[in-house]
């Protein structure tokens, strides 16, 4: 978004009570899942098991997610109809229609075989990506065998514009561009571009079709090639948190965040190429500081209602009893592993499960927002399947 639209919404709205100028700001909940490849989609299924158990699923109006978080979202969504949700919002069959398949994928390898293929003519590497995300995961599916509600939303970056391109089942948009009413595109592709992650799986091209974005307000750039084919990279590239749809709509806003942080480093090299990749990790990492310090702030000034947990926060820190407890060493291996689209070992996952299980209920008790009708217990995670073949 360009400063001077950012400052217009402010100004067309000073007397707005809210920080964010949300219009559209109802009592509903949202769920953010944040990017991190196969590391961030396992970590969000961890979470997702302690968001089930305690009914919040059922609950959900909004779900945004980006990269790795896409991939778990995407599969949330297509096997929402197949979901038994009982009288207490709990879906009994979360493991099998959910959990399972993600599972089996996580011991896949793709991202280095994707690469490979991609170096055939007529080849990309996102191709490959989004054929492995068809074979394994979506099939055929397309943004309209998305349920109504929860609305899912897909984020994407837009290397023309520099915005977010949004992908759900109402509508696609890019508020530069326009939007795309009832989109077809295919759920694998979406999620392919949300997490494409530069410059190994990016870009992702996807043809948008004549006269198929619509303009919009604000839309200055609704003219070819812009409104012909969209080259999209992967979604945390403009937001990894995946934080805009979700904190603009619902007063109780969830964050599971598995992405990467930049390590301290005491001896920085001095190589260019070395120097390029640092900086750009520290920018990365200064923006995504920068919505959470927003974040949080809302939460304080009480306009919002927020429940965040990191992959890299000691279980400890919440200071909260009746949390099932992970070791500060275990929150260490988890917080480091790699966020790539390769094969994940049994006990990684068993950990990186463990890890989102209880970074999701000692930040609901933190912050009041988990009825604890069910004692959260590592035993009550899915167990991992034999990996299939892609």
């Amino acid at each position: 978004m360009r400063a001077t639209d950012i400052q217009t919404s402010f100004e067309r709205h000073p007397a707005r009570d809210d920080f964010l100028t949300a219009a559209k700001i109802e009592d509903t909940i949202g769920l953010c899942l944040s990017g991190g490849a196969y590391r961030a989609m396992i970590y969000h299924v961890g979470a997702l098991a302690r968001l089930n158990e305690l009914g919040i699923i059922s609950r959900l109006d909004q779900v945004a997610s980006v990269s790795g978080g896409s991939i778990t979202a995407g599969m949330l969504a297509l096997a929402w109809s197949r979901l038994q949700f009982a009288a207490d919002g709990v879906a009994r069959n979360l493991n099998e229609v959910v959990a399972e398949p993600l599972l089996a994928f996580a011991g896949q390898p793709l991202d280095v075989r994707a690469i490979l293929l991609g170096l055939l003519p007529g080849r990309s590497a996102a191709d490959g990506v989004a054929h492995a995300y068809d074979a394994n995961l979506f099939g055929d599916a397309t943004l309209q065998d998305l349920p109504d509600r929860p609305r899912f939303t897909f984020m994407a970056t837009n290397l023309q514009t520099g915005s977010g391109w949004r992908f759900a089942k109402d509508y696609a948009a890019d508020h530069r561009v326009g939007q795309i009413a009832k989109p077809t595109l295919k759920l694998s592709r979406v999620v392919a571009a949300s997490s494409a992650f530069p410059p190994f799986l990016s870009p992702v091209r996807i043809e948008l079709g004549e006269n198929q974005v619509q303009s919009m307000p604000g839309a200055d750039l609704h003219r070819a090639p812009f409104t012909q084919t969209a080259v999209l990279t992967d979604g945390g590239v403009y937001d990894n948190l995946g934080l805009e749809r979700v904190w603009r709509r619902c007063r109780t806003v969830l964050v599971s965040n598995a992405g990467r942080n930049t390590p301290e480093i005491g001896s920085p090299t001095g190589r260019w190429g070395g120097q390029v990749f640092r900086t750009l990790s520290l920018v990365s990492q200064q923006a995504e500081n920068s919505r959470k310090r927003i974040l949080f702030g809302v939460n304080n000034l009480g306009q919002r209602k927020v429940a965040y947990w990191s992959i890299d926060t000691p279980i400890t820190d919440y200071g909260i009893a009746g949390t099932p407890a992970i070791s500060s060493e275990e929150t260490v291996t988890a917080a480091t592993m790699r966020t790539r689209l390769n094969a994940f070992a049994p006990q990684e996952i068993d950990l990186l499960l463990k890890a989102g299980y209880a970074g999701a209920t000692a930040s609901l008790l933190a912050r009041d927002l988990g009825v604890v009708r069910t004692p959260a217990s590592f035993d009550t995670l899915p167990l991992r399947c034999s990996p299939r073949r892609i």
